[in-house]
């Protein structure tokens, strides 16, 4: 009887052996004794996270353990583009640091510009991909860390969605196809019939003038009043009552074409896209980067 009992004992631990998945005792062999070294100690930590909470996660050189959870297509981003993801960022228990997610906002940023770990993950998914990456301290924030929420020695959990990726070079067309999409929908809305010249900006002619218009290399004055799609008058001259003069070699690109479509005496309205106005880099806080304008101009005499 004993020895019947002893062999279902025994049968019932080869049983338990053989159903242990491999991944998990792989991460026991991966296991470092009396580690030393911050790299060792955080290759434990992730071992043991990923053990206890029965995660098969493939793992990088580096030491960045991750998980594909939705294949993407069209191919990988490089060192050499620029990314926009929505991200998740938290640690081992699940406190959360940082989403963009929950700002409701993806972030745009060139690869070579964010830590190490994120320059090695966000490569390992495709366009429309999605992933899980658990990244050493190391090759996170190390031991300084990042402000209150992340200590020093940090292990780090993001789940990533690469939204897409291109070239620097492709930044400004991007931008102008999604300012002429931002500004059709805007006159659509308000019920405005705008013409388009062959640069991408709209515009309407409120009063015609005399048929004299200028060109590049005139000297104009002007009255005109600035503001953002949403409403804000960011510069009025109408309200200051004192127009401006100027040569038009020396304002912005949407002014060099816009106003020449003016005649003197007349009026109109200029809906400029970003990268003929201000571009990524905006205008004294008041216009922020990327942002469409409008003008509404009165063109009051040439020189």
């Amino acid at each position: 009887m004993k020895r019947l009992r002893y062999l279902t004992i025994f049968t019932i631990i080869i049983l338990l052996a053989a159903c242990t998945p491999k991944y998990l005792k792989e991460y026991k062999e991966k296991m470092i004794d009396n580690p030393t070294t911050q790299a060792e100690k955080d290759q434990n930590i992730i071992l043991q996270y990923l053990s206890d909470n029965k995660l098969d996660f493939k793992s990088t050189d580096s030491g960045i353990y991750y998980s594909i959870e939705k294949e993407g297509e069209g191919g990988h981003p490089t060192q050499s583009h620029i990314v926009n993801t929505h991200y998740k960022g938290y640690k081992l228990d699940g406190k959360t640091f940082d989403s963009s997610y929950d700002r409701g906002e993806p972030i745009e940023f060139p690869l070579t510009g964010v830590i190490q770990g994120w320059q090695e993950a966000i490569p390992l998914l495709q366009k429309g991909g999605k992933g899980t990456f658990i990244i050493p301290s190391g090759i996170a924030y190390g031991t300084r860390g990042a402000g209150a929420d992340i200590p020093p020695n940090t292990v780090l959990i993001f789940d990533v969605e690469l939204l897409d990726f291109y070239k620097p070079e492709d930044k400004a067309k991007r931008q102008a196809e999604k300012d002429d999409k931002i500004i059709v929908d805007y006159l659509k809305e308000k019920g405005i019939d705008a013409k388009r010249t062959e640069e991408g900006l709209y515009y309407t002619i409120e009063k015609e003038g005399n048929g004299e218009h200028p060109d590049i290399s005139s000297n104009v004055t002007v009255n005109y009043e600035g503001q953002l799609l949403n409403g804000t008058v960011f510069d009025s001259s109408f309200k200051r009552g004192e127009p401006i003069s100027f040569p038009l070699t020396g304002v912005v690109k949407g002014w060099q074409i816009g106003v020449p479509l003016l005649s003197k005496g007349g009026r109109g309205t200029l809906y400029i896209p970003s990268g003929m106005a201000y571009g990524s880099r905006g205008a004294g806080g008041v216009i922020p980067p990327n942002a469409v304008l409008i003008f509404d101009v009165e063109l009051l005499d040439i020189k």
